[in-house]
């Protein structure tokens, strides 16, 4: 036989698929060339055989597995010839809801046996006879093995060896590899060409210890001549298993050595190649949700629900399906409370809500509890996200925490592409409102519009200039609002009341804005005068070329100004900061708010 995985030619392979069958255009993931590649190896390669196809649940390895094997309809109906493989499936996980542990792993040995002999009855050119009493003996080593671990779990063990109830277990079991050689040579005598085909499933569903432990039994006692083992697994569930079972300090030492002993041929699932776009469009299609219905998305949108996709649940295909299922339900959900579909925009924004939800359950979580833009806006500061208690059990999932922090912001900023109407870089209440009318409608929170407390007090001031003050006016829309203390993420507006509202910045009260009738505008920083304007001469020092009249002004809140509502110690006086060019006027508000927050006290 040649040994395929030596071959330094590309690799060409056939199908039983045409170009245009309906399986082949279903394959959206693009797993078929790599199920055709494993169908070839097997074929072709020496016996007996363990593959592992690898990788997280829900990647594709189950769909892998049933290229390869069919449905069990028909002669043909897997990539694999009838003619020279018998396949047979093993499902682990209803073993190790029922059995207890001492006794799983038997029970998945006898249940196989079984199965390949069900098989092999099916075969014309196979003895009856010689079929029969091969799987009596099988079976027969599998069932003393069985009540003698009964007989062990209930007390037995407390006999003395020499007594009848005694049996050698690990005899049995060599005896019993013995009769399922025997067993599989009705079908693949040695030197033939043809082989069994054993699918493991789900092994990464049991617990890590039972997992091992029914690896190494088919490896002692199923490996045999004209076997072949297709396992779905995960390499990180045997390193766990076998620090369940032997210890840390022998997985660090020997856990890849063991895994490359069970394991010949280790096949990992390459969902890097995966067409997800395709992949994706074809779900939300399949969906039936109303923005599809003519079956045609804009390469706009197609690009959106890519990179939403691709940010939260990333490239595993089981998590994407439950991204566009639940999708689907809010939809209907969406239109029973409205009475009508969704349109274009508020589905890409219920999609990457969904998204959201199902890849960080505790950012979503968080996020509902106030939604707002400073919510959002601050769930894109990776030091908040280092602060934030939520996130522990998020970082604790992955194994590279500033890799889901990128995902994280990047995911912010492609909603933001979709809600930034004027396309200014920045997200305020009115741009954030469709994503609480869909969360609203489609009953994933209670939400009550809420205004953002900077975009509060910034109209609070312009109903208070009654006068139509143009100093204030110039003032808040060319610099104040355009400084570090407006558009900053690292300051918290806390409203306070109806007049003011208190600037906090790491965990620290800053200063405070306060509108009055009589003072619109008044802006206080909780710091002495006499910090700031030793902080500001040292900072015009270096500024020769602004003239000396443009230091900000600054004034004690004593005498007159002791009563007034707020909280800080200085005032500072912006007037003379209109006289100054807008790009000055902010740096100078920027270089206050270095001071405060680095200097305050």
């Amino acid at each position: 036989m040649s040994d395929v995985t030596l071959r330094e030619a590309p690799l060409r392979f056939t199908s039983n698929l045409g170009e245009g069958d309906e399986a082949r255009k279903a394959d959206t993931l693009n797993l078929l060339p790599y199920a055709e590649a494993l169908r070839d190896f097997i074929h072709d390669c020496e016996t007996p055989m363990t593959i592992g196809i690898q990788g997280d649940w829900g990647i594709g390895r189950t769909s892998l597995m049933n290229m390869l094997r069919g449905s069990g309809d028909g002669k043909q109906s897997g990539l694999l010839d009838a003619d020279i493989c018998k396949t047979i499936n093993l499902d682990s996980w209803p073993y190790s809801q029922f059995d207890q542990d001492d006794n799983m792993v038997v029970a998945c040995l006898y249940a196989l046996t079984h199965d390949l002999g069900q098989v092999l009855e099916r075969e014309p050119g196979v003895d009856q006879h010689q079929l029969k009493a091969r799987l009596e003996a099988a079976n027969q080593k599998l069932i003393v093995v069985m009540e003698q671990i009964r007989e062990l779990v209930q007390g037995g063990a407390a006999k003395a060896p020499d007594e009848k109830a005694y049996v050698d277990i690990s005899g049995q079991m060599l005896q019993f590899k013995s009769a399922f050689e025997k067993l599989v040579a009705l079908w693949a005598p040695d030197g033939d060409d043809r082989r069994v085909v054993i699918f493991v499933d789900d092994l990464d569903r049991i617990r890590p210890a039972m997992a091992l432990e029914l690896l190494e039994a088919i490896k002692n006692f199923m490996d045999v001549p004209g076997c072949i083992f297709v396992m779905a697994l995960d390499y990180e569930v045997v390193q766990r298993g076998m620090v369940e079972k032997l210890g840390a300090d022998l997985q660090k030492t020997s856990g890849k050595a063991f895994f490359d002993k069970m394991i010949q041929l280790p096949f990992i699932v390459p969902t890097t190649s995966y067409k997800l776009d395709e992949y994706i469009i074809d779900l939300l299609r399949k969906s039936g949700l109303p923005f599809m219905k003519n079956g045609e998305v804009d390469a706009s949108s197609r690009q959106f629900f890519l990179d939403i996709t691709q940010f939260t649940v990333g490239r595993n295909p089981r998590s994407i399906k439950r991204v566009v299922n639940y999708t689907n339900l809010l939809e209907r959900i969406h239109k029973h409370n409205t009475g009508r579909d969704s349109s274009d925009g508020e589905c890409k924004i219920l999609f990457a809500l969904v998204s959201m939800q199902i890849a960080w359950p505790e950012l979503f979580q968080h996020f509902i509890r106030d939604p707002s833009v400073d919510t959002i806006t601050s769930l894109q500061s990776w030091e908040y996200l280092d602060e934030l208690p939520e996130a522990t059990s998020l970082f604790d999932r992955s194994p590279d925490r500033e890799l889901i922090k990128n995902a994280i912001s990047a995911y912010f900023d492609t909603l933001f592409s979709l809600l930034d109407e004027n396309d200014d870089g920045q997200i305020d209440s009115r741009e954030l409102q469709p994503v609480l009318e869909v969360m609203e409608m489609a009953k994933m929170t209670n939400i009550e519009t809420r205004e953002r407390p900077r975009e509060w007090i910034v109209r609070r001031i312009k109903e208070n200039n009654v006068n139509d003050s143009a100093l204030i006016d110039s003032f808040l829309e060319n610099v104040f609002m355009k400084s570090v203390w407006y558009m900053g993420t690292e300051i918290k507006y806390r409203r306070a009341g109806r007049r003011y509202v208190t600037l906090v910045h790491d965990r620290r009260q800053i200063g405070t804005i306060v509108s009055l009738r009589s003072q619109p505008f008044v802006f206080r920083l909780a710091m002495s005068p006499e910090r700031v304007m030793a902080a500001l001469k040292e900072y015009w020092k270096s500024k020769q070329s602004v003239k000396k009249d443009a230091i900000v002004l600054v004034r004690n809140t004593f005498g007159s100004e002791a009563s007034l509502t707020g909280y800080g110690d200085t005032l500072v006086d912006f007037s003379k900061m209109t006289y100054m060019a807008s790009k000055d006027a902010i740096k100078l508000l920027n270089v206050l708010y270095r001071i405060v927050t680095e200097n305050g006290e």
